[in-house]
């Protein structure tokens, strides 16, 4: 299965965390390896709005511009155990299209369920703008290890992502409302970050 994070409400699966979102991530992370992502160490802003779930160890080689461990360096430790490392963009595979957390969200009421509301109406209607954010000053790197016992079988995954631009992207696109919902700066319609691997989409519905 891919992953296409999402963060300020949307759906998916991958993994940095921040003070205020920590007990919230881990909560999501079942899979998750991959030390904290300094973008995410923004502050309150972003914490209190940007939501991520994880799918670290989901890489595949079908789609094109996947992250793979093609290439990478391998370092032999004690007793056959390696690891595999590699530096890179791509992402996780296709795009999630799992949307059972707005699904659920949509049946409660407030503003998160009007949020949720608005998600899949814009959805089944087509008329979700979505943006990629490598256009609007926003670019990431994944540096990742994979860890193997002698026998070749996974002890586990680690990535770190250096993400750029993030917090000025913020800054200059999103606000937060009274009700705490993360709002498009210059349309004031609801606001959200899509990742998968390397790529960031700002949509807006």
């Amino acid at each position: 299965m891919s992953s296409s994070i999402s963060l300020l409400f949307g759906t998916s699966e991958t993994a940095p965390t921040t003070s205020n979102l920590q007990e919230h991530t881990q909560k999501l992370l079942p899979e998750a390896t991959g030390r904290t992502d300094d973008v995410f160490k923004a502050g309150n802003t972003i914490g209190k709005i940007v939501e991520i779930v994880s799918g670290m160890n989901k890489t595949g080689s079908s789609a094109t511009g996947v992250f793979t461990m093609d290439g990478a360096t391998r370092v032999d430790g004690l007793n056959g155990e390696y690891s595999l490392t590699k530096t890179g963009t791509g992402t996780f595979g296709p795009d999630s299209d799992d949307i059972s957390a707005m699904v659920d969200a949509a049946k409660g009421t407030g503003p998160e369920a009007d949020r949720a509301k608005a998600y899949l109406e814009a959805r089944e209607s087509g008329l979700m703008s979505k943006a990629d954010m490598s256009a609007m000053g926003v670019t990431s790197v994944l540096n990742r290890t994979d860890y193997y016992n002698a026998d070749g079988s996974s002890k586990g995954v680690e990535g770190t992502f250096n993400t750029v631009g993030m917090e000025e992207f913020f800054e200059n696109n999103i606000v937060v409302d009274e009700q705490g919902i993360p709002r498009d700066k210059s349309t004031g319609k609801y606001a959200g970050i899509e990742q998968n691997g390397t790529k960031y989409t700002y949509i807006t519905y």
